[in-house]
């Protein structure tokens, strides 16, 4: 069950991706919904859900553009590692906890796509370009991934894999 309420949520998070159309003020940077989701996992999860969801949703946003797959899996895995390395130091349920891992991991993944990127030859981009691109997906981060994360939480609960009541929800088996 949870496999499929990951798979759900990662392929509501594509949606949003694919349909919500990228800002050139922003940097052309897309809203973060798949690395929203892959924080969820990272602050509320085990470490096994976590990798899982970073890996596929890695996966699906390398699929949605040119990207070579695996890319933007190995930038959310290394995100979601460094982020679950500190969700004991802070209040997992927090809106301003959510904005600032969305921030982290938006211009993190960004930042690691464009070194990997460049550093094969596949892309050839301005150093302020990329720093644009990931300053507009921290902006974009820091808005949807609170968001975002209430409604995993939410589908979570109504698919009954946390009870609305217990307050220790995010050491699921």
């Amino acid at each position: 069950m949870n496999l499929l309420v990951m798979l759900f949520l990662l392929m509501c998070g594509a949606v949003i991706q694919a349909v919500i159309p990228a800002s050139p003020a922003l940097g052309q940077a897309k809203v973060p919904a798949l690395a929203a989701i892959v924080v969820y996992y990272a602050l509320a999860r085990q470490r096994g859900d976590m990798l899982w969801a970073a890996i596929l949703a890695g996966l699906v946003q390398d699929g949605l553009g040119l990207i070579p797959f695996g890319y933007s899996s190995f930038a959310f895995c290394l995100m979601a590692l460094m982020i679950a390395r500190f969700k004991d130091l802070v209040f997992v349920h927090e809106t301003l906890t959510h904005m600032i891992f969305g921030v982290l991991m938006a211009a993190g993944s960004t930042l690691i796509l464009f070194v990997l990127l460049t550093f094969t030859g596949l892309i050839q981009m301005p150093v302020a370009q990329a720093l644009h691109k990931a300053a507009g997906g921290a902006l974009l981060g820091a808005v949807a991934t609170p968001l975002i994360f209430h409604g995993c939480v939410r589908m979570d609960r109504l698919m009954g894999l946390v009870e609305s009541s217990d307050s220790s929800w995010h050491e699921l088996p």
